[in-house]
């Protein structure tokens, strides 16, 4: 049976899951380029990254990821690598790959979210957030299912400086006197 034109479907890609496929095969290829030395930094920056408590603000954490990149990159042109040509494009293709994954789950599940008095449940995004961002995100095959994979998943919140989801405030009352 046909559907109508311009209906919705629900095997339809939307914009922000092309965009993070985008991410994930860019930074494949990146890793392909670069070979061994790519998975070499890779590793102990992520490494670095899960270790450290959360920090306040994501630019913060940016730029302490951009400087362990830096740095455990500048260090791994200095260890002796080895290898065939078909390993170093295979070792660098799984580093980009792993960075790409996790480019591609931040666009997903790095948007605020909100608790709701009302249904008791968490809102993901928030309502504050552009409505062309939330209608990506309703219809998208994928963000609603990765979110809620993370938020279980300790080690990928830490990763992606995923805030923990709001929880309910308790009402307060007033003392009588």
């Amino acid at each position: 049976m046909a559907k109508a034109a311009g209906a919705y479907t629900e095997d339809v890609l939307t914009w922000l899951d092309v965009l993070a496929m985008l991410a994930l095969s860019a930074a494949t290829a990146v890793g392909v380029r670069k070979g061994s030395l790519f998975l070499i930094a890779l590793l102990p920056a992520l490494a670095l990254l899960a270790w450290l408590p959360p920090l306040s603000t994501p630019i913060l954490r940016a730029l302490i990821a951009l400087a362990a990149g830096l740095f455990f990159g500048r260090l791994a042109t200095l260890i002796p690598r080895r290898f065939s040509s078909r390993t170093e494009t295979i070792l660098g293709a799984s580093g980009g790959f792993v960075w790409g994954a996790l480019l591609a789950l931040s666009l997903w599940t790095g948007l605020p979210s909100e608790y709701s008095v009302s249904t008791g449940t968490i809102r993901y995004p928030a309502p504050g957030v552009p409505l062309v961002v939330q209608e990506a995100v309703a219809k998208s095959p994928f963000a609603l299912r990765l979110y809620d994979a993370v938020q279980r998943a300790p080690l990928l919140k830490r990763l992606l400086g995923t805030p923990e989801p709001p929880s309910p405030q308790p009402e307060r009352t007033r003392a009588s006197s």
